[in-house]
């Protein structure tokens, strides 16, 4: 059995509010990071179509919305996914309306498809003049299984902005994009010795109970 394959790409794309819809580029034929090609041209979609859910990051337990169109040109297939509608009784964050907000702000900007090789092979001295000299496969006929809003990689500094704005929660941020964010800088520490006049002398090396002590102690305190 073939084993199913992925392709991310960080396409253009254009966001259309009043539908809560995205139109995107999601294959393109230009050679990926894998030194290989997609012809948009062998793209066989019809058993999508039938069931055509966008998930988040290829988990099946995270779908977004759904595709209402493809499009299929000589170097590219566009698709425009339609983001679900939070229902009326749901309680809590809703993640279509995240991914959007996100697509909006130019946090995101990458789908990602999962496909069967059907046909393939090593590239022609046409195909090298076509794709160029890094070309090293070209599939020519595939079957697309599903597409899927890709996390990463992530606009940092406008993913950092949202975070700021309250857009988006840090721990959301950390969840659907791990290490996109940088780390909080560690806690520096330093033990300091107290020395209260009539009481045994004690140390400390955390900030809070030192804030504590030194409020109980003011006026009392002696290096």
């Amino acid at each position: 059995m073939t084993t199913p394959l992925r392709k991310q790409f960080d396409v253009q794309l254009t966001v259309q509010d009043n539908e809560r819809a995205v139109v995107a580029q999601i294959s393109t034929t230009a050679v990926d990071r894998d030194g290989e090609v997609l012809l948009s041209q062998g793209c066989d979609a019809s058993d999508f179509l039938k069931s055509p859910t966008v998930f988040f990051n290829h988990d099946y337990t995270q779908p977004v919305g759904k595709c209402v169109a493809i499009t299929r040109h000589r170097d590219r297939l566009e698709a425009k996914t339609i983001f679900a509608t939070r229902p009326a009784d749901h309680q809590g964050p809703w993640l279509p309306d995240t991914i959007l907000s996100l697509f909006q702000q130019g946090v995101i900007k990458g789908f990602s498809v999962g496909f069967l090789p059907i046909e393939g092979r090593k590239p022609s001295r046409l195909d090298r003049d076509t794709f160029g000299p890094s070309v090293r496969y070209v599939y020519s006929k595939w079957k697309m299984l599903e597409y899927s809003v890709a996390p990463l990689p992530a606009n940092q500094q406008a993913l950092a902005i949202a975070v700021s704005k309250g857009m988006i929660s840090k721990a959301d941020a950390d969840r659907l994009f791990p290490h996109a964010l940088p780390a909080s800088p560690p806690v520096k520490r330093r033990r300091i010795l107290l020395v209260v006049p009539g009481k045994k002398q004690f140390s400390l090396d955390h900030a809070t109970r030192i804030e504590h002590q030194l409020l109980k102690l003011r006026g009392h305190l002696y290096a």
